[in-house]
């Protein structure tokens, strides 16, 4: 038998060992305490694929393979049925390698809503990137054009004169072409100009402008894609696209083309798609879906069920200190609730609120089944898009087994 004083050398070298292993950076490392990149801090979670989802530690990032790739198809099939393009929205998922599997699925490129979402997409394989605001500064605007050197199908929205001048003199110097899409205010009340004649005189501008080139229009009305009741939705989405067309036809009437009109996303798609001078939308949601998106209606029933829920937090029970009350691992830090709580999955008669940053609190009411400290818990998230920027990996999963692991490059990219 070993003696305690073995036990324990055993098992401080080991944590030695392990320090060493946590602070290595791979292949190419200048350094050897800096910190790992995405990539490199997914692959260590490599030797999880395989093996059943319940050995994954917690919190952890869920994404069903199966729900995933039949939203992608449905997406897919919806737009081609009315022969729409989809350009789905990378702030969404914020990873090239999804990104590749939506372009495989039929999709138009990526947006993003930041730059630095756009240098993770670009810089991750994807060329046709639209970035859904506009981008100021000096600064921003030469890493803008870092971009186009790379792919010239860099794309950007503009909404003021002054942004105009300056992306026209940065991109002329270089004696380029910028593509950029004028930005239309279409209910939202954030980018975007007000009204048809202002779209036709800043398409006057940009065909002055030697370093532009109009690519099109913008009109994203996100006010819409969450309002309850898909009637309700249908009449306020198509005031809001009526202000993108009357935008683009006036831009016409100036004697312009306008190759792209794009607009929508998630909640509007099959709204968005009925108009004839839409050409493309910006879904981003569908893919993943939330407790909050499901919950908005769809044409025929209560559930917006168009897409299934394929992102999941998977979280264990850390304590059950009382009769009525169960503790996760899964806090403010895990599950975003900005837009709604997030939803246990297979779970009823109970409630769940944040506990701190660490910490989830389940109100037992009426549970249909016995929670015990150790139990696993999924949750739906409340918000998609803020969660996912929780994490720095997805786990994919199918039929409860971990097939991939896909690091996460955009978490944070705010800039």
């Amino acid at each position: 038998m070993r003696s305690r004083n073995a036990t324990r050398r055993d098992f401080m070298a080991q944590a030695a060992l392990s320090a060493v292993v946590l602070h290595s950076v791979g292949k190419g490392s200048s350094s050897p305490n800096s910190q790992p990149n995405r990539e490199e801090f997914a692959a260590r979670y490599d030797e999880f694929i395989g093996q059943s989802v319940m050995e994954v530690p917690t919190p952890a990032l869920l994404i069903d393979l199966d729900v995933f790739e039949s939203n992608m198809a449905a997406m897919r099939d919806a737009c081609a049925a009315r022969s729409r393009n989809y350009r789905p929205h990378g702030k969404a998922h914020k990873s090239p390698v999804i990104a590749k599997k939506q372009l495989e699925y039929g999709a138009q490129g990526q947006c993003a809503a930041k730059l630095g979402e756009a240098e993770v997409l670009v810089n991750g394989g994807i060329r046709d990137v639209l970035i859904t605001a506009p981008v100021v500064g000096p600064r921003k605007i030469q890493r803008l054009l870092a971009l186009q050197a790379i792919t010239p199908d860099v794309k950007v929205v503009v909404d003021s004169l002054e942004n105009i001048k300056d992306l026209s003199a940065a991109s002329a110097a270089k004696n380029r072409k910028l593509k950029v899409l004028i930005d239309v205010n279409v209910g939202q009340n954030r980018t975007g100009i007000d009204t048809p004649q202002e779209a036709a005189d800043l398409a006057r501008q940009i065909d002055r402008e030697k370093g532009l080139e109009l690519a099109g229009i913008q009109g994203y009305g996100g006010n819409n894609q969450h309002i309850v009741a898909f009637e309700n939705r249908r009449a306020i989405e198509l005031l809001s696209l009526d202000r993108a067309v009357q935008a683009r036809r006036a831009v016409e009437k100036a004697g312009f083309p306008v190759g792209i009109l794009s607009v929508g996303g998630t909640g509007t798609y099959n709204i968005d798609t009925e108009i004839p001078e839409v050409t493309e939308i910006q879904p981003g949601s569908f893919i993943f879906m939330d407790a909050h998106y499901s919950s908005i209606g769809g044409p025929n029933n209560a559930d917006f069920s168009d897409f299934g829920n394929s992102l999941s937090v998977l979280t264990t029970i850390i304590s059950h200190p009382s009769k009525g009350r169960a503790i996760t691992d899964g806090g403010n830090k895990a599950l975003s609730t900005d837009e709604s709580m997030p939803v246990p999955k297979g779970l009823k008669g109970v409630a769940y609120w944040p506990g701190g940053d660490e910490y989830g609190i389940i109100g037992l009411k009426k549970p249909n089944r016995e929670l015990k400290v150790g139990d696993k818990l999924e949750f739906i998230p409340g918000h998609c898009d803020t969660t996912v920027n929780l994490y720095n990996y997805f786990f994919g999963v199918r039929k409860g087994v971990v097939e991939a692991v896909w690091p996460i490059e955009g978490r944070g990219r705010s800039d």
